[in-house]
C-alpha cells in the first residue's frame, strides 16, 4: 500500500463522509456488539457495496473499543463446489501479510535475535548493496519501511517467479535497485518484504511460518498461516477470483490445488516470495490481529514499546530520511471522523483485504474479499475503502 498524499487524504475523507451519511443509527448491546436489528441494517448496507463491486465473497470484522467483534459474511468462498462464506472461512489477505510479518520481526528483535538497524548482509551471509550506493548498508528497518531502494520493476516479476531463482541473484541484479541510495525515500516493493522474511529465517534458523506460528499465531490462539497447506480443514480456504464488469468471475487462486502441493525443503534463499502476501486467516484471526495492532502491549506478543515503534512514523530514524509510515503500517489521518487508524491494504489475484486499527480508541476494521472489481480510489481500492469507511462510521 502506497502512502497517501494530502490531496488523496482529503478526497478519501470526503468520500468517507458521504458514505457515513447513509448509515442509520446503530444500537449496541451491553457487550458493545450491535443488536440483531442493527447488525442486519449494517449488513444490508455492506451488501450493497459488495454487490456494486461484484464481490464473490467477503467477510467484514468490526472491533469495538470494548474489544468485542461483530462479523459480517457475504457471498461464496468457492463457486465450484458452491461453498458460502462463514466466520471460519480463511481468506488470503495478500499484502496485509506484511503488517503481520512486522509483529514477528519485532518479536525476534525483542529477544535479541536480530536488530532493526543492522546490515542485513550479516544475516544473509553475503554483501547486500545498491550498486548505485555501494557504501550504504541496507537495514531491516529500511526493508520494513520500503526505503531500502529496492524495486519490483526490474526482473522480480519475471525471473523472480521462477523456482530456481534465489534471493541473492535478485539482490545482485542492478535492475532491481533504484538509482537513489537506501534510506532516502519510500518506494513500495514486494521484493524488500520478501527479503525481510528471509532475514528472519536466517536469524532464527527456521521457516518463516514456524516463526510466525510460535511468536504470533499461537500466543493469539488464532488459525493463520503463510502456507495454505497448514490451514485445516482445507475446505475452509477461500478461492480467489479475478472479477470484470461483464464476464463471470475467473478462478485465479485455487485453494484446493495449493493446499495439496507437496512441501518443499527449507531453503531461505528461495523463500523470498512467502512473506510479501501469502498469509491466510479467518474472522476470529482477523479480530485478534486487530486487537494486537490497537493494543499497548498486553496481548502476550509484543511489548508496548515495540508496538509504538511499529506504529510510529519512521521518517528521520536511523538512516531513513523519509518514510511517511511505520514498520509496514500506513496512516490514514483525518479520513474517518473520530478515528486515526494505522494499517495496511492487500490486493492480489483479484482479492482485496484491509486491516486498520486505531490505538487511541481501540476500534478496528478488517476486510477480506476473495474477488471484486478492483477500482481505485487512490491509494486504496474502492471496495475496501468503502467498507472501511462504513465500519469506522459504525464504530466511532
Amino acid at each position: 500500500m502506497k502512502n497517501p498524499t494530502e490531496a488523496q487524504l482529503a478526497a478519501l475523507a470526503a468520500r468517507a463522509r458521504a458514505l457515513s451519511r447513509r448509515l442509520p443509527p446503530l444500537e449496541r448491546g451491553e457487550d458493545g456488539c450491535l443488536t440483531p436489528e442493527s447488525h442486519a441494517r449494517f449488513a444490508a448496507l455492506c451488501g450493497t457495496v459488495l454487490r456494486r463491486n461484484r464481490a464473490v465473497g467477503a467477510c467484514l470484522v468490526l472491533l469495538t473499543p470494548e474489544g468485542a467483534a461483530d462479523v459480517f459474511c457475504h457471498g461464496m468462498a468457492r463457486l465450484k463446489p458452491a461453498l458460502p462464506v462463514t466466520p471460519r472461512t480463511c481468506f488470503r489477505v495478500a499484502s496485509v501479510s506484511k503488517l503481520v510479518l512486522s509483529f514477528g520481526t519485532l518479536s525476534l528483535a525483542q529477544d535479541g535475535l536480530l536488530g532493526l538497524d543492522e546490515d542485513v548482509s550479516r544475516f544473509l551471509g553475503y554483501l547486500v548493496r545498491n550498486p548505485h550506493a555501494p557504501d550504504v548498508p541496507v537495514t531491516l528497518r529500511m526493508l520494513l519501511t520500503h526505503t531500502a531502494s529496492l524495486r519490483d520493476e526490474g526482473n522480480y516479476g519475471t525471473r523472480g517467479m521462477q523456482p530456481d531463482c534465489t534471493l541473492r541473484e535478485l539482490l545482485s541484479d542492478p535492475a532491481n535497485w533504484l538509482s537513489r541510495p537506501p534510506g532516502q525515500d519510500f518506494h513500495y516493493t514486494n521484493l524488500g518484504a520478501g527479503a525481510a522474511g528471509v532475514v528472519m529465517e536466517r536469524a532464527a534458523g527456521r521457516p518463516l511460518d514456524d516463526i510466525m506460528r510460535e511468536r504470533v499465531f499461537l500466543p493469539l490462539a488464532i488459525r493463520a498461516s503463510y502456507d495454505p497447506r497448514r490451514i485445516l480443514p482445507h475446505a475452509d480456504l477461500a478461492d480467489g477470483y479475478s472479477v470484470r464488469a461483464f464476464f463471470p468471475p475467473r478462478l485465479q487462486y485455487d485453494a484446493a490445488a495449493l493446499a495439496a502441493r507437496p512441501p518443499a525443503p527449507f531453503d531461505p534463499e528461495r523463500d523470498y516470495l512467502c512473506a510479501a502476501g501469502r498469509m491466510a486467516t479467518d474472522a476470529p484471526g482477523m479480530a485478534a490481529l486487530l486487537r494486537l495492532l490497537a493494543s499497548h502491549g498486553e496481548k502476550g506478543v509484543l511489548s508496548g514499546a515495540s508496538l509504538e515503534e511499529m506504529r510510529a512514523n519512521q521518517s528521520g530514524r536511523c538512516g531513513i530520511a523519509h518514510a511517511g509510515r511505520g514498520l509496514n503500517t500506513a496512516f490514514l489521518p483525518g479520513v474517518f471522523r473520530g478515528a486515526s487508524p494505522v494499517g495496511h491494504q492487500g490486493v492480489a489475484y483479484g482479492m482485496c483485504a484491509e486491516l486498520f486499527a486505531d490505538p487511541h480508541t481501540g476500534a478496528g476494521v478488517g476486510v477480506m474479499i476473495n474477488g471484486a472489481l478492483l477500482t481505485r480510489v487512490p491509494p486504496l481500492m474502492r471496495v475496501g475503502f468503502d467498507l472501511l469507511a462504513l465500519g469506522f462510521a459504525a464504530l466511532c
